[in-house]
C-alpha cells in the first residue's frame, strides 16, 4: 500500500516532529535525537509490525504523525510550558516478545506514552502500568485484553462489539455457520464471541477449526465444513491469515457466503485474495462520519492527505481499470490517541508519564477526527463506541454499508476511486 506522489511528499514537514525514529536493529533509519526525550518534546513511542504487516503499521503510523504535525504546530502547554510531539518508531514485527522488549524500551527512551497494534499487549501492561505510560492499542481487539490492567486503553474494534453486530446479521443469512480462525488470543477470542453471539442469535456453529496464522492451507478446515453442510463461512485473525483463507474457500468452490472480523477491510485481503475471492465479502468495522457532523471526517482525510503527499492508494484496481483509494477511517483511530494521550498530559499537569496521567487517560477527551467525542471510558478503557459497528462488503474491490442492516442502512457510501479524492 503506498500514497500518490509519495516519493515526493517529504513525509513530516515540521523539525519539531522525528521524520520517523527507529529504536530497532537494522531499521534502516537514522536518529537525529539522544536517546531519551528532550526536554521540550513529549515522545510518543508507535509499537507496530512495520516488517510485518504493513496495513496495520501504515494506519497507525500515518494518523499519529498527522496528530503529531498538527500539536506541535501550536504546541502543547502543560502548567505553562509548551511541548512539540515527537514520534519514535519500534518494529515489532508481530511478535509479542518483541512488542514487549520495544514497549520496555520506549519506557527506558522516555516516551510518555505508546501507540500500538496491541499483539503484546498482555505480556507489557505490568512494566508500562508500573511506569505509568499508558498503551493504547489500536488493532488488538481481544475483548478480555484490557481487563485489569491500568496502563492499558483501546481505541479500535473490541472483538465482543464487532462479533455482537456480525453474529446478529450472520444469522439473518446462515443458520449454521462454520468458523475458521488463527491462534492469535485475537483469532481465538474472536472466534469465541462471534461463537456466543451466533448461538444468542439462534444461529449454530457445528465446525470451529483453529489454524496456526502462519500455515500456507486451510484445505482440511474447508472439506470440514462442507462436509457439515454449513450455510456460512466465517474468518477471523490476522489480514493475511484472513487473506488465505478466502482465498482458498473461493479456489475450492465453497459456495457460501464468507464473513470476516475487522481484518476483512485490510487491503492485504483483497490484494492477497484477488477480486473474484473477495467479491461479497461482508466484515465488521467501525463508522467513519458522525452521526451529526458530516464533514469533519472529509475533512480529515484531506489533510492527512496533504501530508502524505496524496491519499492512501490500495495498490489494485476496480474491474474498469480504476485505481482504489483505502478510506482513512482506521487512521482516525491512532489520529485521536496521540491526541487524546496529549489532553490526558495537559489534565495530569505534568508532562512525565505517572500514576496520575493513567488515572487522567480516563478524564480526558477531545473532538474526534470524524467530530465525535472521543475518550476513554472510565469502566472499560475502551474509545470506540459499541453502537459505531457496523456491517460492510465487498464489490469490485471497494466496500460499502449493507443496506440490510439498521446502522449500516443509514451509512453513506465511501467514494474510493482514487481518481475521484479532490
Amino acid at each position: 500500500m503506498r500514497t500518490v506522489a509519495a516519493r515526493h511528499r517529504g513525509r513530516l514537514g515540521l523539525a519539531s516532529v522525528a521524520s520517523v525514529l527507529c529504536a530497532v536493529p537494522a531499521c534502516g533509519s537514522s536518529t537525529t535525537a539522544s536517546s531519551s526525550a528532550a526536554a521540550d518534546t513529549l515522545l510518543v513511542a508507535i509499537n507496530v509490525p512495520s516488517s510485518a504487516d504493513p496495513f496495520i503499521a501504515g494506519y497507525i503510523k500515518r494518523g499519529a504523525e498527522l496528530a503529531a504535525r498538527e500539536l506541535s504546530r501550536d504546541g502543547v502547554v502543560i502548567n505553562g510550558h509548551r511541548y512539540t510531539v515527537t514520534l519514535r518508531v519500534y518494529d515489532d514485527a508481530l511478535d509479542p516478545q518483541r512488542a514487549t522488549s520495544n514497549v520496555s524500551a520506549a519506557i527506558h527512551d522516555g516516551a510518555v506514552g505508546i501507540v500500538e497494534d496491541g499483539f503484546g499487549a498482555a505480556l507489557s501492561a505490568s512494566h508500562s502500568a508500573a511506569a505509568g505510560v499508558p498503551e493504547i492499542i489500536i488493532s488488538n481487539g481481544d475483548a478480555g485484553l484490557l481487563n485489569d490492567h491500568p496502563s492499558l486503553f483501546r481505541l479500535g474494534i473490541a472483538d465482543d462489539a464487532a462479533a455482537t453486530v456480525l453474529g446478529g446479521y450472520i444469522a439473518k443469512k446462515a443458520q449454521s455457520v462454520a468458523i475458521i480462525h488463527d491462534d492469535t488470543a485475537y483469532g481465538r477470542d474472536g472466534a469465541d464471541q462471534l461463537t456466543k453471539a451466533l448461538a444468542t442469535a439462534s444461529a449454530t456453529v457445528p465446525v470451529n477449526k483453529e489454524v496456526p496464522a502462519s500455515a500456507p492451507a486451510v484445505d482440511a478446515e474447508l472439506r470440514a465444513a462442507s462436509d457439515a453442510h454449513v450455510a456460512g463461512l466465517a474468518v477471523w485473525g490476522g489480514d493475511a491469515f484472513t487473506a488465505r483463507v478466502v482465498a482458498a474457500a473461493h479456489a475450492d468452490g465453497i459456495g457460501v457466503p464468507v464473513f470476516s472480523g475487522p481484518a476483512g477491510e485490510s487491503t492485504t485481503v483483497r490484494k492477497v485474495a484477488g477480486a473474484a475471492a473477495a467479491e461479497g465479502l461482508v466484515f465488521a468495522a467501525s463508522r467513519m462520519a458522525s452521526e451529526s457532523d458530516s464533514a469533519s471526517f472529509g475533512q480529515f482525510e484531506h489533510r492527512l492527505a496533504s501530508a502524505e503527499g496524496g491519499p492512501t492508494d490500495a495498490g489494485f484496481k476496480d474491474a474498469e481499470g480504476r485505481e482504489i483509494r483505502q478510506p482513512a477511517d482506521y487512521d482516525m483511530f491512532s489520529y485521536d490517541a496521540v491526541r487524546v494521550l496529549c489532553a490526558a498530559l495537559q489534565k495530569s499537569g505534568s508532562a512525565s508519564p505517572g500514576s496520575a496521567l493513567l488515572t487522567a487517560m480516563t478524564q480526558a477527551s477531545v473532538t474526534s477526527a470524524n467530530g465525535d467525542h472521543r475518550g476513554f471510558n472510565p469502566d472499560n478503557h475502551e474509545g470506540v463506541a459499541d453502537d459505531d459497528i457496523y456491517v460492510a462488503v465487498i464489490h469490485d474491490m471497494t466496500f460499502a454499508p449493507v443496506r440490510d442492516e439498521s446502522l449500516s442502512a443509514t451509512l453513506p457510501v465511501p467514494d474510493e476511486i482514487l481518481a475521484n479524492f479532490h
